[in-house]
């Protein structure tokens, strides 16, 4: 049995449609004799639903109206999958008792870690009841005892020492079989709950490969792999079959959002491969990447995102800047870039200027 870590993301639990195509994904993966660490984020939306919710508290009021929106939707996955009507009622009463602490109360960090993480509770819950339900012998772990963190929470540091021997136990504890946790969260030493960050199941991933000794992380996105672009800004956006570590971290820092910034980390230091495939594909190839030399036939690669201000700003990883003008102002003859200068911070980016 290859001990794998695959991590699904909100949209490939966006509802129990999805849920359910989840369950036939690691279905065949425990079919090919995969033992799955299978790594799940707050159903699509979720997380921004909870951090209103957060945002709101402070001004008091009844809670159970603020709330009631998302525990309805988590519901009605619960129903549609025909899961026991009471799968949720523990962690719904934990959820609202967080929410009564919170309401009325100055905003903090402290209290959005503790409320904002029952997405990937929830979420976490309903796969591994599905997968249960289809017959797999799955192992529901809380990543809050997993993922060993100190204190600076909503970007909470990784104690990679504990996060290893706690992932070693209870992945002992359980007898090596499939396990299904949460994405995003963590804990202190002291119990207190702590998120790494928005977007943050993609390390939180890497970071349970990298403690298990897996074989690999697949990621599993509602795009076909690692595009040269994002399709929906990049009109010339191609799938690449292959990267290696270091270009898909520049990718990440340079704004891509394919990937968290902080995964290659943990990948680099064990040498996992990582795989990007499509949650609406499964049996596509998607990229492969891994620790291997810099590809000298790589296209430009574009990365979009907002400055302090507010406005876009278009960066692209190659050592061709001329090339990746000429590039952007023959698909983008409306809004012509004049030069491009060097990211300080990323090596072989730079950034357009208009």
């Amino acid at each position: 049995m290859r001990r794998e870590v695959h991590k699904f993301g909100g949209a490939s639990v966006r509802d129990a449609e999805a849920v359910g195509n989840v369950g036939r994904i690691v279905l065949g993966l425990c079919s090919a004799g995969v033992q799955p660490i299978v790594v799940v984020s707050a159903m699509a939306k979720t997380t921004n639903a909870l951090e209103k919710i957060w945002t709101g508290l402070p001004e008091g009021g009844p809670v159970e109206d603020r709330c009631i929106e998302v525990l309805d939707f988590h519901a009605d996955v619960v129903r549609d999958l025909s899961l026991p009507s009471d799968l949720l009622q523990e962690d719904v009463a934990k959820f609202l008792s967080v929410a009564h602490a919170l309401n009325g109360r100055t905003q903090s960090s402290e209290g959005y870690d503790a409320l904002v993480g029952f997405g990937e509770c929830m979420s976490t819950r309903i796969v591994h009841a599905h997968l249960v339900q289809l017959g797999l012998p799955a192992h529901w772990l809380s990543a809050w005892k997993l993922i060993r963190t100190d204190t600076s929470h909503r970007a909470a540091m990784v104690e990679l020492e504990a996060t290893g021997d706690a992932v070693k136990q209870a992945l002992s504890a359980i007898g090596g079989g499939l396990a299904v946790t949460q994405g995003f969260v963590g804990g202190a030493a002291s119990g207190a709950p702590t998120t790494l960050g928005r977007e943050g199941s993609d390390f939180s991933g890497a970071l349970l490969a990298e403690a298990a000794h897996a074989e690999r992380l697949t990621v599993w996105k509602d795009v076909e792999g690692v595009m040269t672009g994002d399709p929906r800004r990049w009109p010339f956006a191609q799938k690449i079959d292959r990267l290696d570590h270091g270009t898909a971290e520049r990718m990440s820092r340079a704004g891509a959002g394919v990937l968290h910034p902080a995964t290659m980390a943990p990948l680099r230091r064990a040498g996992i491969p990582l795989e990007v495939r499509s949650f609406q594909q499964p049996k596509g190839l998607g990229t492969v990447v891994e620790e291997s030399p810099v590809a000298d036939h790589l296209p430009v690669l574009w990365a979009f995102g907002r400055g302090a201000s507010g406005t876009e700003e278009v960066r692209c990883i190659t050592d061709h800047t001329a090339q990746a003008i000429a590039e952007w102002n023959a698909a983008f003859p409306d809004r012509l870039a004049s030069s491009a200068v060097a990211d300080p911070d990323i090596e072989g980016c730079s950034r357009l200027v208009f």
